[in-house]
């Protein structure tokens, strides 16, 4: 991932460098490959200010790089915060978020996988397959009302996930099962 750096990178040795300089170190460690430099000098950056949007938006990629999701999630959401629909900032929390929610939904830990993919939502109402995620979550959980929700959702966003969502829905114990599949599209359509 190359970044451009701040246009006056050199540090002033006459006064500490401010979240801005080191932001731009920080920039030129990444597209030299020092990505764990470049995390330290985040760290001091933040330590000067805080709520830098640039600061925190790199420090959500570089904590999505090692897979800190948790870390990454924070900073990218902090970021948000100052600069709201930032794109590049955006794709890095629904990144993180989605990885979270699958993280924590293969370790069954199914109520904070949903928050998560909610998240991802909120950020991102387009993405289809945390549709197709939280109507999983939500089976699992045994709440088949809200999972037909999600996933006719996630169908009305795209028909590609309908052979996703048929194989889940068939899941034993925790499906239904359609005889036929276009009961199933006109069940997802009204969902």
């Amino acid at each position: 991932m190359a970044l451009a750096a701040h246009p006056n990178p050199a540090l002033n040795p006459s006064s500490p460098p401010d979240a801005d300089d080191l932001l731009a170190l920080a920039v030129r460690h990444v597209n030299a490959g020092l990505a764990e430099r470049a995390a330290l000098l985040c760290e001091h950056a933040l330590r000067a200010d805080a709520n830098h949007a640039g600061v925190l938006q790199l420090s959500a990629w570089l904590d999505l790089q090692r897979g800190d999701l948790e870390l990454a999630c924070t900073h990218a959401e902090a970021s948000l915060d100052q600069r709201p629909g930032h794109a590049p900032t955006l794709q890095i929390a629904v990144d993180a978020w989605f990885r979270r929610a699958l993280r924590l939904q293969d370790a069954g830990q199914f109520e904070s996988a949903a928050a998560a993919l909610r998240q991802v939502l909120r950020l991102a109402p387009e993405r289809a397959e945390a549709e197709v995620n939280l109507g999983i979550v939500q089976q699992e959980m045994g709440r088949l009302d809200d999972a037909m929700r999600a996933y006719g959702r996630a169908y009305r966003l795209c028909d590609e996930t309908f052979g996703r969502i048929a194989h889940a829905l068939s899941a034993p114990g925790v499906g239904r099962v359609w005889l036929r599949l276009d009961d199933l599209r006109a069940a997802l359509r009204a969902a």
